[in-house]
């Protein structure tokens, strides 16, 4: 299906906004790159803030939906949580520009974020506090904080899809006897990661 003139400018403004971040990203680099006049950009969104909003809304409301979808099919809080890893992990792997536009938020501490945009991450948060409860109340899980959880989990998928090349250079300087396996894929990383909170947080440890 042919693209919209609006979803050219998304696109291209999710691909600036990733690689440059919000202030050093330009209307008029974005408009060059979707192929519009800077007039076109105006017609849609009433300035940056408002585009670079519906950049985040778009992929926000995107990524919340699958993960909602995944974790209503699971059976139990277990399954729950590692669909909910799982989807985020698959995701990013899908829209890697979304990392990295996530990894610049997280380090300006969300200071071009809008209240929808934070609204959409604190439904993400509303979802894993749910499924913590709930293996609470059902004696499976310990009692943890659910941002922590929620860090841990984000922090490490995007951390994966933004550092490649830092952990090739670092991974390349190690000298002595450490041996360094290869490295998984992110959908590998979230499975790996989802065996790894479960236990963290699991009542007998195990």
């Amino acid at each position: 299906m042919k693209e919209s003139k609006k979803e050219k400018i998304l696109l291209a403004a999710a691909k600036l906004f990733s690689s440059q971040g919000y202030d050093a990203a330009s209307l008029e680099d974005i408009a060059k790159d979707a192929g519009v006049s800077k007039a076109a950009i105006y017609y849609h969104f009433k300035d940056k803030a408002a585009l670079y909003e519906a950049v985040l809304l778009f992929r926000l409301d995107m990524l919340a939906g699958r993960i909602e979808a995944a974790v209503g099919e699971a059976r139990d809080c277990e399954e729950k949580i590692r669909c909910y890893i799982e989807t985020f992990g698959n995701f990013l792997a899908e829209y890697r520009c979304f990392a990295a536009i996530l990894a610049h938020e997280f380090a300006d501490d969300g200071v071009h974020m809008s209240d929808k945009a934070a609204a959409r991450l604190a439904t993400m948060l509303g979802i894993v506090t749910d499924i913590l409860n709930h293996g609470i109340k059902e004696r499976v899980f310990a009692m943890e904080n659910p941002m922590v959880v929620q860090m841990t989990i984000v922090s490490t998928l995007i951390m994966h899809q933004t550092t490649s090349a830092t952990r090739k250079r670092v991974t390349a300087l190690v000298r002595g006897d450490h041996a360094i396996p290869p490295e998984p894929e992110i959908g590998d990383l979230a499975r790996i990661l989802a065996n790894k909170i479960i236990k963290s947080i699991k009542k007998d440890g195990r």
